[in-house]
């Protein structure tokens, strides 16, 4: 049973399908431009205090890291502003990075000596004794 018809029906199909992603991908993203330019539009001021919030500090001098979180990796906001490096993706301190920097995943000790980042505390303030030059460290297990 040959059916001529079944082969352009299923390629119609796929392009429609296609075209229906297509819009709803970029439906979605003019939506998140309109509701930053609102955002923008009602206030400036949040904007002007979370960049000097979180105005870049000097490389940290002190930093030990533990041999099981030497392979550890983390996520940084590639910007002029940000110093802090985070352990969650979705941190709500790193999504404000969108649109203003690049998103990097890299190890955390190049994280630190390469880039100068401090722990963020919102999402990895566990990680505060890293830098803590007090804290007690056991040497070598």
């Amino acid at each position: 049973m040959n059916l001529p018809f079944i082969e352009p029906l299923a390629r119609r199909v796929k392009s429609a399908a296609l075209l229906l992603i297509f819009c709803a991908a970029t439906s979605c993203q003019t939506g998140a431009s309109d509701e930053t330019t609102q955002t923008d539009a009602v206030s400036s001021e949040p904007e002007v205090t979370a960049a000097v919030a979180t105005e870049k500090r000097p490389a940290p001098e002190f930093f030990a890291i533990p041999e099981e979180m030497l392979k550890k990796r983390v996520w940084i906001c590639e910007d002029n502003q940000s110093d802090i490096f985070h352990v969650k993706h979705d941190c709500p301190i790193l999504v404000q990075c969108k649109g203003k920097g690049t998103f990097r995943n890299l190890l955390l000790p190049r994280a630190i000596e390469d880039y100068g980042r401090y722990n963020c505390q919102e999402c990895s303030e566990d990680l505060d004794f890293i830098f803590d030059q007090d804290a007690v460290r056991e040497l070598g297990k």
